[in-house]
């Protein structure tokens, strides 16, 4: 199975070092991805004032490359236990992955590896 065409339904989640969530899922195959940006508020912000930005929703084709470069990217930083780590910190981004095979989740510590896919997340919000 290639990454661009992957067994449904799948959801795939990422949640940055500020708890903003990238959310995108897809419920049939060869279908549409939605994607979600669901950003932290003042209201719900530890320092009372941080704000994730604009909230955004988009339909994505299914044969967009950047939804296979997505999948690349996840599953290189799944592969790489050495850049995971064993709780949800602040700074830390937390993944969390459900396809018909299952349900996963692994968390990658502060560093280059995240700083690179948490880059590539934000263009999906503009």
């Amino acid at each position: 199975m290639t990454a661009t065409a992957r067994e449904t339904p799948w959801t795939l989640q990422y949640a940055d070092g500020a708890a903003n969530v990238y959310r995108f899922s897809q419920s049939l195959a060869g279908g549409a991805v939605s994607f979600e940006y669901v950003p932290v508020t003042p209201e719900q912000s530890s320092t009372g004032t941080y704000s994730g930005g604009e909230p955004r929703k988009a339909v994505l084709a299914a044969d967009d490359p950047r939804i296979a470069e997505l999948w690349r990217r996840v599953e290189a930083l799944e592969a790489d236990t050495g850049s995971h780590g064993p709780d949800r910190n602040k700074g830390t981004g937390a993944f969390s992955i459900d396809t018909p095979a299952g349900k996963r989740a692994f968390i990658v510590e502060q560093g280059p590896a995240l700083d690179e896919i948490h880059s590539f997340m934000k263009g999906f919000r503009e």
